[in-house]
């Protein structure tokens, strides 16, 4: 059978020990905040890195009465708190509130028992405030450490059934405006028909407490059967469907490249439009820079390069063994600890329009902290109120 080069991608990263830079968003971070010598080691990715803390207690999901939802109209620009960024990416929220709809700060990790664990910087105080002022969504990310823990949920109906009932609880009982589900490395068919009965699941009773259900998704562009992430079933039940348009090169892979070729974003983004619902997809874009064995901020990344030069276009591609998909801008240099591939707000630009051009419903980013400046000037130019 065919597999995609995305799918190669994230195959490769789930057999060599969870390496692959995910969101939340993905979705575990690669993007940290700016610091004299790089970051090495795994980055948090959201489904399967550290937490940041001592966690609280497991949530088992007791609920209260549930919180009236914010009225909000959009869900075009978003970001991802890292757990183990939280603090830099708390300080971008709290600078630029203006700017989100909606945020998915990593706030829960799900157990095998299908309970939850709440980790320690949950609630922020100073977040929710400004959030609720502001009318922006929150809906935290939940992840699973490890997939034999997500399968062990999805092992029978009563187990899916409760799990989706706890995540409801969760929601209802902590004033959530509804949760993100970064459940990732599902590549096999067998996961299909449970991770979508899951998520039909949870949408149903999220839905019933007027609560909200996003995903954060392997960017393909086909249909690949050998996974759980089916967009046509999933459509029809989730809000927002953000698309991890990153990691097509990543940290622990065979070889540095850029970070999203433009051809390989065009592919996806025109399948999402054939689909009949784009304005459903958000297209998710990489706040950092990947070297061999470490990896820092996207600002970062470019205050390294030797002299302060970086070059934007790349022949990579063309020799490339994953495609060779059109790079399109593709910022990289050379710095003292090797070479580093990053994106700054042109590469990033050229690739939301892509996005804009085929109907998504905005930009969403992993992330957020330490931003380039013109970062969301540029963003919002494409996704404006």
């Amino acid at each position: 059978m065919n597999i995609s080069n995305n799918t190669r991608i994230y195959l490769g990263a789930a057999l060599a020990a969870f390496v692959t830079i995910g969101c939340g968003g993905g979705g575990s971070s690669p993007a940290t905040p700016a610091t004299t010598t790089p970051v090495t080691g795994t980055p948090d990715t959201g489904a399967t890195g550290p937490t940041a803390g001592a966690p609280a207690p497991t949530d088992s999901g007791t609920a209260q009465a549930p919180a009236p939802a914010a009225p909000h109209a959009h869900h075009s620009r978003c970001g991802w708190i890292g757990a183990d960024t939280f603090d830099a990416g708390k300080a971008a929220f709290l600078a630029n509130p203006d700017y989100y709809d909606a945020i998915h700060p990593k706030w829960a990790t799900a157990l095998a028992d299908g309970t939850v664990r709440i980790l320690s910087m949950a609630d922020d105080a100073q977040i929710m405030a400004l959030a609720k002022a502001h009318h922006i969504k929150v809906i935290p990310l939940i992840d699973v450490d490890d997939v034999s823990y997500l399968r062990s949920i999805l092992s029978s109906p009563a187990n899916i059934a409760a799990h989706a009932q706890v995540l409801t609880d969760m929601v209802v009982k902590h004033g959530y405006d509804g949760v993100e589900l970064d459940y990732e490395h599902l590549w096999s068919a067998a996961d299909r028909p449970t991770y979508t009965a899951l998520i039909v699941a949870v949408s149903d009773l999220l839905h019933a407490q007027g609560k909200l259900l996003t995903l954060a998704l392997p960017a393909m562009d086909a249909d690949h059967k050998e996974s759980a992430y089916d967009y046509v079933q999933l459509q029809p039940h989730v809000d927002t469907m953000h698309l991890m348009a990153y990691d097509f090169h990543y940290m622990g892979g065979d070889h540095l490249g850029p970070l999203a070729p433009k051809g390989w974003v065009q592919d996806v983004v025109t399948r999402v439009q054939s689909l009949g619902s784009p304005e459903k997809y958000v297209l998710g874009v990489a706040n950092y820079g990947i070297a061999s064995g470490w990896y820092t901020t996207a600002r970062d990344a470019a205050t390294r390069c030797a002299g302060g030069v970086h070059a934007m276009s790349t022949d990579h591609m063309a020799v490339c063994p994953l495609s060779h998909a059109e790079a399109g801008l593709s910022p990289h240099c050379s710095t003292s600890n090797g070479d580093v591939y990053f994106e700054d707000v042109a590469s990033l630009t050229e690739k939301v329009a892509l996005a804009k051009a085929h109907g998504l419903g905005g930009v969403g980013y992993w992330t957020m902290g330490d931003e380039m400046d013109g970062f969301f000037t540029a963003m919002q130019a494409q996704f404006p109120n």
